[in-house]
């Protein structure tokens, strides 16, 4: 009867030991995911701003239908957060891009905003 105790014992370690390392990874994998989403969701909003900026006319502060005068100000995103760095990247009139390295490892972002769509790269 002991040795049957001590082999149930074994398996109820081990299972419990790859249990948690599954449950370790997929607490890393969802950070990572949460963590694209909020870059993601950063840079759509600084999209916005710049393609609100396109549009309103130079005496309102705005661009004139030309994105060469855009700034990290006019898009309303810091340069440095706790979770990336963005910067802007490349202007020209009809488009402008934004990068973000993420803090944490990941990948880097990049989108490039024209007046009427965003694309990712």
């Amino acid at each position: 009867m002991g040795q049957q105790q001590l082999l149930m014992m074994v398996l109820v370690s081990i299972i419990i030991g790859l249990a948690t390392i599954l449950g370790l990874v997929l607490f890393e994998n969802f950070r990572d995911e949460s963590l694209n989403d909020i870059i993601r969701q950063e840079m759509m909003e600084a999209a916005n701003y710049g393609q609100a900026y396109y549009n309103r006319p130079s005496v309102l502060g705005g661009g004139s239908k030309d994105f060469s005068g855009i700034n990290m100000g006019i898009i309303a995103l810091d340069t440095l957060t706790t979770i990336s760095r963005f910067e802007i990247t490349e202007t020209s009139q009809t488009y402008f891009k934004i990068t973000a390295d993420p803090l944490s490892g990941l990948d880097d972002f990049t989108i490039v905003v024209y007046s009427d769509r965003v694309e990712w790269e």
